[in-house]
């Protein structure tokens, strides 16, 4: 998808890397008797409180990062040190040396684009990392240039500074120990979504491959400790047996659904067995059997806040912290409780389909148009609402509030469109719908 840049970094470009904390261009070449090892350590030191891990030339790792990552060309690149978190946060700082005859003018402006489409990355998912991302700073003294994406980036930038008028530590003071151990932000210290206040449940379809999982708790385990559970409607359980599957697995919904209809799922394959076991839990226990639409339809979406949440994995570029194969379809958020947006709606969609509630996916983008988003519609007494539950997920160091985690529930095409939506309207019928917003 074509990168479209935004009004602050377009402006920030035309008036040149100076207002956005660059040096003047053509400031020449400085001395330091710093090596870039130690740059790039204490300025991690002073702008980070996290754990992190030390990236040096000669890793396949840093290479990763220069290229892949930040975009840089390895050849105008003489030196760097890269410092990063990983997992659910967004800090790393980098230092670089321009190559002789390269301008550190254009590294930075790489960075700073870099930083941009990272921040993009983060919207919405995990909002603190990217109001962190947000006032990131990208630095240049002559020939060297510092991304500086850390908790207190103006401390950051003060130690970049004195690396070029104080000595370096001496051998024996420490230094910040890298390493590849789970981080202080790591998902098992993350509060998770289950945490949230969570209300009572109240009156384009192109999904992807996908491998296997383990076992999560039961739905009835899962649901919101605040939620009642109603009396559950009595549901046949087809015989579950494992099928060969003599070719990989892949989602297909129509199959599942096929399946759930017949009330025979012997002919399925053990992952989507798995799926519908999870989903007729979900009918029996957290569903109101005789409630309206729109209350199955409100009891889904706060179900599945408390059961899954966001694959922060796949905003890592460690590679201690690998995505889950399934994030992008029900296996994954069901069985795993791990998704990313397309897991999250197709979730979504499979319980509203088999609750026989009219739903679609709609398959667009966020932020200014940069990132591929994806989220429902459902059609409540002919009126259509816009349901983004990736969005109304959020992982963060607090509580998630009743209103944010509805934030997103039953709203407008108009609301979409303020909020950072952009879509086909052509491939999606309007949403303007009232009547059944949510209400706190």
């Amino acid at each position: 998808m074509k990168y479209i840049p935004t009004l602050a970094l377009a402006a920030c470009l035309t008036l040149g890397l100076a207002a956005c904390g660059a040096s003047p261009a053509g400031e020449g070449a400085v001395e330091t008797d710093w090596t870039l090892q130690q740059m790039a350590a204490a300025v991690w030191e002073a702008g980070s409180q996290l754990g992190g891990t030390e990236i040096l030339p000669g890793d396949e790792l840093y290479e990763n990062y220069l290229t892949a990552g930040y975009g840089l060309d390895a050849a105008g690149v003489a030196d760097g040190a890269i410092w990063a978190a990983g997992d659910t946060s967004a800090q790393e700082v980098a230092v670089f040396q321009a190559a002789e005859g390269a301008s550190s003018e254009e590294i930075a402006q790489t960075l700073q684009t870099y930083l941009e489409e990272r921040t993009g990355a983060f919207t919405g998912y995990l909002p603190e990392e990217a109001a962190l991302l947000e006032a990131s700073q990208v630095v240049t003294r002559g020939d060297y240039v510092a991304l500086l994406a850390c908790s207190d980036p103006q401390a950051a930038r003060e130690a970049f500074e004195a690396c070029f008028s104080a000595p370096p530590p001496e051998p024996s003071e420490a230094a910040p120990t890298p390493s590849r151990e789970p981080l202080e932000t790591d998902v098992s210290e993350t509060p998770s979504s289950a945490a949230r206040e969570t209300p009572e449940p109240s009156a384009a379809l192109t999904p992807s491959p996908a491998a296997t999982g383990t076992p999560r708790p039961s739905a009835a385990e899962s649901a919101s400790p605040a939620s009642p559970t109603p009396a559950p409607t009595p549901v046949s359980t087809p015989e579950v047996r494992p099928a060969a599957s003599p070719e990989p697995w892949s989602y297909q919904e129509s199959r599942l659904l096929d399946a759930w209809d017949a009330g025979d799922w012997s002919a399925l394959a053990a992952e989507d067995q798995a799926i519908l076991e999870v989903c007729r839990e979900v009918i029996e226990t957290v569903v109101p059997a005789d409630g309206s639409d729109y209350e199955k339809e409100l009891a889904v979406h706060d179900w599945m806040l408390a059961h899954g949440s966001y694959d922060s994995n796949t905003l890592s570029q460690l590679p201690d912290f690998q995505e889950n194969p399934n994030n992008d379809n029900p296996y994954g958020f069901l069985v795993d409780g791990k998704g990313i947006c397309l897991g999250y709606t197709t979730t979504f969609q499979l319980l509203m389909d088999l609750l026989e509630i009219p739903c679609i996916t709609v398959e667009g983008s966020a932020y200014h148009g940069t990132e591929e988003h994806a989220w429902n519609q459902v059609q409540l007494d002919g009126e259509w609402y816009c349901v983004d539950v990736t969005w109304d997920d959020p992982s963060t160091h607090g509580t998630v509030s009743e209103r944010t985690a509805h934030r997103y529930f039953n709203v407008t095409s108009e609301f979409m469109q303020e909020t950072d939506h952009q879509w086909d309207e052509s491939l999606a019928p309007e949403a303007a719908g009232a009547a059944y917003a949510w209400q706190p």
